[in-house]
């Protein structure tokens, strides 16, 4: 719950001075009522972009430690619980961390879209692109939200809401396309390639979200959604065109970055160093380390322009073919999911899968090879019955498990019963 309505205004305005062109003296002094006016549109759409670009890179760091792309190396405990496998602790620290930024931008992201779309109602809104990215924004963190979590409440202000539950959690992802399709219609040519690959996503991490809930379905794994809207994606998408979350220091930090880069409480796969993590897994055609996951390890890696500050792929062509191939793979196209992945393979120059490849084992590979550290693998973990070197049966949760409802919610939410 979020307990004072100060903070959010704070945190709105904090996240809306960036990168806005606001004609005010002191940014600092504005109040609600300001962001009433419709010059302020822009402001608050990126301020809510911002703060859901923060809110997910919290979540990132959890997701990915738990399962096989990254390792941790540090001395906090709450971490190393998460490493080996144990997702349902709700008084877990860093979990607990990250859940107000996640709330706080699927708040501030809402409350960009109605205030926008009151603008628009009344013809006052300067760029109705503002409107879509408001959409987008909201749309995104439904999806990451959905993908993370095992229930979710949406509280307003000092307004407690009540847990949307673990049956009900598919739900967000029909919200997420009904706010998409809202945004199609008005976007422009840059936005648009967003919107449908995202409409691509939120069909197929749905699909996923099915052979996981109520039980894990390993015998049926793979999902024949989204391959529809990946098509119309795709043909709107340059040669090897990704669509990322870019980070700065004028902007807001990437969580995960500092604590791999900076902390170094986490490493990416294995490290030496303590000996521990899983390695990077051989291409089956070429049979040496994956060059595809070690590019994305090396820019993850490239500190250059600061350690905090590593880009996440939102989307990608890659993905929209592995979607594509998927579909095919579950319909009993063996040759199509192969053309598929190969289209993959070209843009790194890798020689092709023969006819003969298990495509099964062909596109399980390619998705974890090519969805690197963008929080699809542990749900793939789970769906395609693999296991992380450094899970402990001891502290590993059930298959199928994502995070809970943190312990701050639970004391601040009347209405949840612990």
């Amino acid at each position: 719950m979020m307990n004072k309505k100060s903070k959010l205004i704070g945190l709105i305005l904090t996240f809306a001075v960036i990168g806005c062109d606001l004609d005010v003296n002191n940014p600092n002094s504005l109040l609600e009522d300001d962001l009433k006016d419709p010059s302020a549109a822009s402001a608050v759409a990126n301020g809510a972009w911002n703060a859901a670009l923060r809110g997910v890179s919290y979540m990132m760091m959890p997701y990915t430690v738990a399962g096989d792309e990254s390792v941790w190396i540090g001395s906090r405990d709450a971490w190393r619980q998460i490493d080996k496998g144990g997702m349902t602790n709700e008084y877990n620290e860093f979990v607990d961390q990250a859940w107000p930024y996640i709330s706080e931008a699927r708040w501030m992201a809402d409350e960009a879209v109605t205030r926008l779309g009151e603008f628009n109602t009344a013809g006052t809104l300067p760029d109705v692109q503002d409107l879509v990215l408001a959409h987008i924004t909201a749309a995104m963190v439904r999806i990451y939200i959905a993908d993370f979590f095992d229930d979710f409440v949406y509280s307003n202000k000092t307004v407690s809401g009540t847990p949307i539950g673990a049956a009900n959690m598919h739900e967000l992802y029909d919200q997420a396309m009904s706010l998409l399709t809202t945004a199609e219609s008005i976007a422009d040519a840059s936005n648009k390639v967003k919107v449908l690959a995202l409409k691509a996503r939120v069909a197929h991490a749905e699909g996923i979200w099915g052979k996981l809930n109520p039980s894990v379905n390993t015998s049926s794994p793979y999902v024949s959604a989204g391959a529809t809207e990946a098509a119309a994606a795709a043909a709107l998408m340059s040669a090897d065109y990704k669509w990322k979350m870019n980070f700065s220091a004028s902007t807001v930090s990437n969580y995960m970055s500092g604590q791999i880069n900076s902390r170094q409480e986490m490493d990416l796969l294995y490290n030496a160093a303590v000996g521990n993590g899983d390695t990077f897994p051989n291409d089956p055609v070429t049979g040496v380390a994956d060059t595809r996951m070690q590019a994305e390890f090396d820019l993850f890696k490239n500190t250059a322009n600061g350690t905090d500050y590593a880009p996440i792929t939102i989307v990608s062509l890659r993905e929209m073919h592995l979607i594509i191939a998927e579909s095919k793979l579950a319909g009993g196209d063996n040759a199509g999911c192969l053309a598929e992945l190969n289209a993959i393979r070209a843009f790194d120059g890798l020689a092709a899968y023969a006819s003969s490849q298990d495509a099964a084992a062909a596109f399980k590979h390619e998705r974890r090879a090519n969805l690197f550290i963008q929080g699809r693998r542990l749900a793939d973990m789970y769906r395609f019955g693999e296991s992380s070197v450094v899970w402990d049966p001891v502290e590993q949760s059930a298959a199928g498990s994502f995070f809970p409802i943190t312990i701050q919610e639970i004391r601040a939410n009347p209405n949840i019963n612990q």
